[in-house]
């Protein structure tokens, strides 16, 4: 195809219509959502809370907090028909593990039009992040970085670059809190045709913290364990439009989880964030089947944008 005087407008006005997440940031922003139906039933308070081989992706320091190695895989149904995946697996040893995992943002099946009338055809929008991390205890702290390299199409168009994310979480109370410190999504990209999408950074710092724990019940004996998160998130770039009608959420917010553990085999979770947000509360549960835990999530949005449905595997072992 011929390049046209207005062949780079059209990239950048497809690009913020492919999706209604788009109208906030660039399409690298499905790095920020939660890789898996654990992190989204909670909101995303996830900064101090184990994910196994998906803390790769949240605070890399997190996947000391898991007591085995891992491998992960997740399916999300974002809004806008926007299908998230992911992989991941965690080797664990005594004072440190490796980590690796991919994930991708597909947008299928949009329509191409140059006038009025029949569609020229469809395309596709893509984005993939290949990463690879490392964790190390000290005491009672627990460090991590993980480095990604990460690439962009839009039509005729691609970019790569890379992004690393490091964090730090330290256990307290004989480990039944745990404080958390990270940076996600540093980095840059290349210019794609004419300008260059900006990563997503932002800080987040919170907690996670074994709030209670109760073996009886309505006169029966019930092992409960109740956990509390919460997240302090604020965007470290000008990558919000605060003020647009579209938003999905704006600047700096509060996000909060609960989960309840019975059993050890039944799993019930629900979050909520503050802020400028369309996406204020989510819930899901998890079925542990040792050594696998089966996780599902819902995030209801505002009227207008849909529900978001996720499913995740996490299988455990042992070398």
């Amino acid at each position: 195809m011929t390049k046209s005087p207005i062949y780079g407008f059209f990239l950048i006005f497809i690009s913020l219509l492919i999706s209604p997440a788009a109208h906030t940031q660039t399409g690298l922003d499905f790095l920020n959502i939660g890789p898996n139906a654990h992190s989204l039933s909670l909101s995303e308070a996830h900064t101090a809370v184990p994910l196994g081989s998906n803390s790769i992706f949240t605070n890399p320091a997190n996947l000391m907090l898991s007591e085995h190695s891992s491998l992960g895989v997740s399916y999300t149904l974002w809004i806008g028909d926007t299908q998230h995946t992911q992989a991941s697996a965690s080797i664990k040893r005594e004072n440190d593990m490796f980590a690796a995992g991919v994930r991708s943002s597909v947008v299928d099946d949009i329509t191409l039009r140059s006038a009025p009338g029949e569609p020229d055809g469809s395309f596709s929008v893509q984005y993939l992040s290949l990463s690879g991390a490392y964790a190390r205890s000290i005491s009672i702290l627990s460090i991590g970085v993980a480095g990604s390299y990460i690439y962009e199409q839009l039509f005729q168009q691609n970019a790569s670059g890379f992004g690393f994310n490091a964090g730090i979480t330290a256990q307290l109370l004989d480990e039944r809190l745990r404080i958390g410190t990270a940076v996600t999504n540093a980095g840059r990209m290349s210019k794609l045709d004419i300008e260059r999408s900006e990563l997503p950074t932002r800080w987040r710092t919170g907690f996670d913290l074994n709030a209670v724990q109760i073996s009886a019940f309505g006169g029966s004996e019930v092992p409960v364990v109740i956990n509390l998160s919460g997240d302090f998130i604020a965007p470290l770039k000008d990558e919000f439009f605060s003020n647009s009608e579209n938003a999905i959420e704006s600047g700096s917010f509060f996000a909060f989880g609960l989960q309840a553990e019975l059993y050890e085999m039944i799993i019930l979770r629900g979050g909520y964030r503050t802020g400028d947000t369309v996406r204020n509360w989510s819930a899901g549960a998890a079925i542990n089947v040792d050594p696998v835990q089966f996780q599902y999530a819902f995030v209801p949005f505002e009227t207008g944008f849909g529900m978001v449905h996720s499913i995740s595997l996490q299988y455990f072992f042992d070398l």
